[in-house]
């Protein structure tokens, strides 16, 4: 995201610790390129911003998933906000939990329990946008999240969710630290979709008008991930864009985005320039790589950026 301060980018990024999930943390780097970053030292030598509560979890690991800056919000404490998943009650299950901060870099959750506890932890966030149509509730903060359909003709040979058929549903509440309410299902694969297509995940962001948003697609029978584009004048209705092609598209076999691209923050707008950092793999979802006949790819994963037109942030402006 940029820096509201200066005009650096800011790049909030999740270290995973493969031996003991339970010591993951969020960091932050900085950049004056997009290309090049650097650590600040924020936490007694480390860039570390928060960190997890260190239980265990039943369902993924601590993941901060949306940083929001809300220049408008009056309490200044709550001028940064996020959403994670996380456990952060040992007596109640894992879910989406709410955080502030008063800068970006000093983060602390805002309640002692979750606001949701259903589903899983492919959640995004964005604030209200004041230009766009008023939805059927209004809520400062719109939380999307994938939720399950029952579908008994889904493949199932190589999926995860058995005959559970991925759908976005939203949240609304009357105030950030409200109560939430939902979910209510607003998007979801139609007949015009192969039989094997899965929303994993939308990610949202505000345009002139309304909103946009990076549709995560999961297929089921290869297990491949690309995403494609959506727009809405509400933020509850939202419309598929560009013939349902993907607007990121996976690379060519021997590529690190070969096999999945994923796109869990929006595009930004710095310097004239419309970016799209993303993550993408050589491997599919269910981790086997999708050309086990080829040399694995060097490097076999990584952190992708793309260049769109200025457009892309005023999709559906005037319809």
């Amino acid at each position: 995201m940029a820096d509201p301060n200066s005009d650096d980018l800011l790049l909030y990024y999740l270290v995973r610790n493969a031996t003991d999930p339970l010591q993951n943390i969020l960091c932050l780097a900085r950049s004056s390129d997009g290309i090049h970053w650097t650590k600040p030292d924020l936490d007694q030598g480390t860039n570390i911003v928060m960190r997890s509560s260190g239980l265990t979890t039943e369902w993924g690991t601590f993941m901060p998933t949306s940083v929001l800056h809300d220049p408008a919000e009056k309490d200044p404490e709550f001028r940064w906000k996020m959403i994670y998943w996380d456990r952060i009650d040992p007596n109640l299950p894992t879910g989406i939990c709410l955080a502030q901060s008063p800068d970006g870099l000093r983060w602390t959750p805002c309640r002692a329990t979750p606001i949701v506890t259903g589903a899983n932890d492919a959640q995004s966030a964005v604030l209200e946008n004041p230009r766009a149509l008023k939805g059927p509730h209004a809520s400062p903060v719109l939380i999307y999240q994938q939720t399950w359909k029952h579908n008994p003709s889904l493949p199932t040979e190589r999926d995860n969710l058995k005959f559970k058929h991925r759908v976005i549903s939203i949240w609304n509440a009357d105030e950030f630290n409200g109560r939430w309410v939902g979910p209510t299902l607003i998007l979801e694969p139609d007949e015009e979709d192969a039989s094997d297509l899965q929303f994993y995940w939308l990610t949202p962001f505000q345009t002139p008008t309304g909103y946009g948003g990076l549709l995560n697609c999961h297929h089921t029978v290869d297990q491949t991930m690309d995403i494609q584009l959506v727009s809405s004048r509400d933020g509850w209705t939202w419309k598929r864009e560009l013939n349902r092609t993907p607007l990121l598209p996976l690379g060519e076999a021997g590529r690190y985005d070969c096999g999945m691209v994923v796109a869990g923050t929006p595009p930004v707008s710095w310097q004239g320039r419309t970016l799209l950092f993303f993550n993408a793999r050589a491997s599919v979802h269910d981790h086997q790589l999708r050309y086990p006949d080829q040399p694995i790819p060097n490097p076999e994963k990584g952190i992708g950026l793309a260049e769109f037109s200025p457009d892309l942030l005023r999709i559906g402006e005037g319809k």
